[in-house]
């Protein structure tokens, strides 16, 4: 049995057993038995989880070394992108796509090696996130023709796994948030606005009129996002498709990474018009600060942030990489990079202000982002990335093409718009 269905058994012992225990944290007399019936049931399935999780570790390092040491017996070096499977990692999305149960029944079912076979997967549910780049594509239908001219480079005489990738921008806004999965198809939650009143010392009555109390008022504006769906497909022949190891890597060099792209323009910039998300910049009671000067200007932006509505303490700053980059360029009156030694002890991306910095091209040039983005805003999954293959699209069935599809559906839920300062950077100097 699979570790994940082990893990699934476990964690319904553990709410059996839960609901045994009384709102004290007791487990009553009349009850001791079976709980420990219970948790000793589920010590077993952790066990049992454990050593299947171990065995499929192992299982992926077999494969990879594999990979390896033909690189090596051949003698011709393999460039692996960053989302092959490595050992203690979790599998790529392109590798559990090839792995699945839908893609392997159509490898079984020989449709991918007739001309006359109509075919359909099901959807298969990837969710991986790890590092990624992309393949730049050369062609609107990726084959395996060697004389197809731009797409012989995919095909070797001896396969080898993988794809090559080019390196593109990294992605890195969506780890700002907190994550959660939504179970409906719109997210309604409370909005803090700015609070009303405040505590004060109070004297203690002496007549009917003295000793009253002050009152607060915390206000909340109810909010009600809809999940959108982002979406990108690709055409591919069906001896393409059959090959898993290059479907494997267009799926997480290519797909994945231009869902990706578009995630991070929309937590950003969305402004909540169907389809489009509700991004940060959608939201009303941001704060907003313009700069004299950039360096002091961000000091000042997280202290609005602490001293704001929400009395939050920021985690990190979006901005350009131009931008970004005249801060690392920034020098003292002695002609010294401010950020440290460019040929000796220099770090790219290092803190601002002790807050993350997250270069993006989703940012517009001179502005910049600062909030408490993990407390204040949380990304909703309602469908992790999805991948669906088939040939029933416009005339793919008499060419013999095939679509492959990949799809999430996600929202945004911004708790404390106060907790973000929209910064306008000075003029560089």
């Amino acid at each position: 049995m699979k570790a994940k269905d082990l893990r699934a058994q476990a964690y319904a012992k553990l709410q059996e057993a839960n609901a045994l225990v009384d709102k004290d944290g007791v487990v009553t007399a009349e009850n001791k038995d079976r709980f420990d019936a219970i948790m000793a049931d589920f010590a077993s399935l952790d066990a049992d989880a454990g050593k299947a999780q171990t065995d499929e570790d192992q299982v992926g390092t077999l494969r990879d070394r594999l990979d390896w040491y033909q690189q090596s017996a051949t003698g011709k070096p393999l460039h692996l992108n960053e989302t092959v499977l490595m050992p203690g990692q979790a599998q790529s999305m392109g590798e559990q796509f090839v792995r699945s149960e839908a893609y392997q029944n159509l490898l079984k079912s020989g449709s991918l090696v007739s001309d006359t076979s109509a075919f359909k997967t099901l959807p298969v549910l990837v969710g991986s996130r790890g590092a990624m780049q992309i393949m730049a594509a050369n062609t609107d239908v990726v084959q395996t023709t060697p004389s197809s001219g731009n797409a012989s480079s995919l095909v070797t005489p001896q396969y080898l796994p993988g794809v090559l990738p080019y390196p593109q921008r990294p992605l890195t806004i969506r780890d700002l948030f907190s994550e959660a999965n939504a179970s409906t198809d719109t997210i309604s939650y409370a909005q803090q606005n700015a609070p009303e009143g405040s505590a004060s010392t109070v004297a203690q009555a002496v007549s009917t009129v003295t000793g009253l109390k002050p009152q607060a008022a915390f206000s909340f504006t109810r909010k009600t996002v809809p999940v959108e769906t982002i979406a990108v497909w690709m055409a591919t022949t069906r001896q393409a498709l059959a090959d898993a190891g290059q479907i494997r890597g267009l799926i997480d060099n290519q797909l994945r990474y231009l869902i990706a792209l578009e995630e991070e323009d929309q937590y950003l910039n969305g402004d909540g018009n169907s389809p489009n998300i509700s991004g940060i910049y959608d939201q009303s009671g941001l704060q907003t600060y313009t700069a004299d000067d950039n360096l002091d200007g961000v000091r000042h932006a997280r202290t609005l942030v602490r001293t704001g509505a929400s009395r939050m303490v920021a985690d990190g700053i979006v901005i350009h990489p131009n931008d970004s980059e005249m801060f690392d360029l920034l020098k003292d009156s002695y002609g010294q990079y401010r950020g440290g030694n460019p040929i000796g002890n220099f770090a790219f991306n290092q803190p601002i202000w002790s807050l993350r910095r997250v270069e993006s091209e989703a940012m517009t040039e001179g502005k910049a982002l600062v909030g408490a983005f993990r407390p204040a805003a949380t990304i909703y999954d309602r469908q992790g990335i999805v991948i669906l293959t088939a040939d029933q699209h416009s005339d793919f069935f008499v060419r013999n093409l095939v679509v492959v599809l990949a799809e999430e559906r996600t929202a945004l839920a911004v708790f404390f718009p106060s907790a973000f300062v929209d910064f306008t950077l000075a003029e560089w100097l």
